[in-house]
Parts: structure tokens; sequence; C-alpha cells
């Protein structure tokens, strides 16, 4: 699916799959379409780079950048935020052997705040080839923003929303695509994107990180054509389309700082949705996490 050439990282697989909770367009069929993106006006005055640049009409609450920090002691709950001393939301870590899932993601920065997101495998003996992603109600509302994808029901009578990320492998590249409902106002669509392994410049800006993940946005072209790492426009991929978000592994010498994630372009102007949002970070942190477990088991071995 995409351009898979790009993607560099292979991991156990697991038999069985299930259908996504959407209809996604096929990516893989010739000419495949997808509906067109909308455009946005930017503020007046504000930063050029499509990375930053506010935008007219949307309030962006979720955070543009997020350092995972681990705990020091034997907590299962590590933090996200820009700082250690600055925490915005704490994650708890679960076996996956349990009726726990995998991964729980929490409002706020203690493991007493409420979990609005969580990420887990789709079947407990597995090795996480189908990930399951569920956005817990009132998930957006608790994150303070007008998202318009929210659903006006009382809480109480809302039900878990559930997004299917299913791995691909084609020889040894790997991807994970996934589809989920975006946009602002009455321009609400489904998108199909997909998570493919880089180590290009989009990870290197990550503080020189030398390996990583780049989420690619199938239905929507980048900046330039394409092509060539040395001649194509930033954050674009080499079939022309639009990176919206990356996230790598910690290589410094920090033994608490594993793990840092950012959006870029659209996906960092809020146009596409605070939904969009909490699902691209969770299915970042699903992927993170097994390849953690598994170079932390192989080093104790």
């Amino acid at each position: 699916m995409g351009n898979s050439a790009e993607a560099q990282v292979d991991l156990a697989t697991d038999s069985g799959a299930a259908p996504p909770p959407y209809t996604a367009v096929d990516t893989d069929a010739e000419g495949a379409s997808y509906p067109p993106a909308p455009s946005y006006e930017a503020v007046p005055g504000a930063s050029s780079s499509s990375s930053s640049s506010a935008i007219a009409g949307v309030n962006n609450s979720f955070p543009q950048s997020l350092n995972a920090y681990l705990p020091k002691g034997l907590s299962k709950t590590f933090h996200l935020g820009e700082h250690a001393d600055q925490p915005v939301f704490a994650v708890t870590m679960h076996s996956g052997l349990t009726s726990k899932p995998l991964l729980e993601l929490h409002s706020g920065p203690k493991e007493s705040d409420p979990i609005i997101a969580t990420a887990n495998n789709e079947k407990k003996w597995s090795c996480g080839r189908t990930t399951v992603v569920q956005i817990l109600p009132g998930a957006i509302s608790s994150l303070g923003a007008a998202d318009s994808a929210s659903d006006s029901r009382p809480e109480s009578q809302q039900v878990a929303e559930k997004i299917i990320m299913k791995q691909t492998n084609i020889l040894k590249n790997v991807t994970y695509p996934f589809s989920i409902e975006v946009g602002l106002g009455k321009d609400v669509r489904v998108e199909n994107f997909e998570w493919r392994g880089s180590r290009g410049a989009e990870i290197q800006g990550l503080d020189k990180y030398t390996r990583g993940y780049k989420l690619v946005r199938l239905g929507r072209e980048g900046a330039g054509k394409g092509g060539e790492r040395s001649s194509r426009a930033a954050n674009t991929t080499s079939d022309g389309k639009e990176v919206v978000a990356v996230f790598a592994q910690n290589t410094g010498w920090s033994m608490y700082k594993v793990f840092k994630f950012q959006f870029l372009e659209s996906g960092a102007t809020g146009v596409l949705g605070d939904r969009f949002a909490l699902t691209a970070l969770m299915t970042a942190l699903k992927i993170w996490y097994i390849e953690y477990i598994a170079q932390t088991a192989s080093a104790s071995a």
C-alpha cells in the first residue's frame, strides 16, 4: 500500500484480520481517487512554515510535539509532554495478556485521570499485526476542542469508536495503514493514512534521531512532485504524498526519554481534527511499544 519501498522495519506477524470500521479507498488500485482536500486561509502574520502556520478559524488544541518519558521506578505509567517536567498526558502500559489493553492514554498527566483512548492487539496472544485503537466517549470534548466530528449525544449514550490498523508486509517492507474520519465543520470525510519506516529528513529533524516512521496522507499530494530525496520538497514522499506526522525512538544517552512525536503540515494545523490527532498518536505509540518490548527482551536475553 502506498510506496512501501520506504518502509524498512519488519515485525513478527500473526494471522487473522478484521474489517476496518470505515469504508476504505483501495489504495492499491490503479487510479484510485480520493476526495479533494479543502483549502484554508492562513492567519495573516503567521509563520510561513507549513508545519506550524496558524489557520483562520481553526483552534488547534492538541500538542504539536510530544516526547515520551519512562518512569524511573517500577511504575507502569509513562508521560507525554514537550519537557519532562511539563507532562501533558499519562500513558499506562499493560502486558496485553489480561483484559486490559496494551496502552491506555489518560486525559491528563495523572494515572487517575480518565482514559480517553486505548491501543491493543486484535487478539490477546497475537504478535501485533492487527491493532485496534479505541477512542472512548467524551475523549474529544476532554481535549477542549470543538471538533465537529464529535458525537453530540450525551456521553452516557456514546460508544467507543474503533479504528483498525493492519500491518502490511511486502517482502521485507512494512507499512501500517488505517482509515479515520477527519475534518472540521461540515467538511467531515474518511481519509486513508499509513505509517512508513523512514530515515529521511523528517526523521532527522527529530533532534537528529536516525530512524523512525512517517505518517503519510494518502489522499493528499505534498508540496512537490516527489522523486529523489535530494530534489523533492520537505515533508513530501517519493510518490508525492504529504507527510503529516513523524515519530522516532531516542537514540541518545537518556534512559528515560525514549520517543519523540511531531505533527507536520496539515497534521500540525488542526484542520484534520482531534480525532485524527488522537489516532495518529495512539497508532504511533503502539508501533513504538511493540518494538520497545522486543528490543528490551533482546537486550536482557
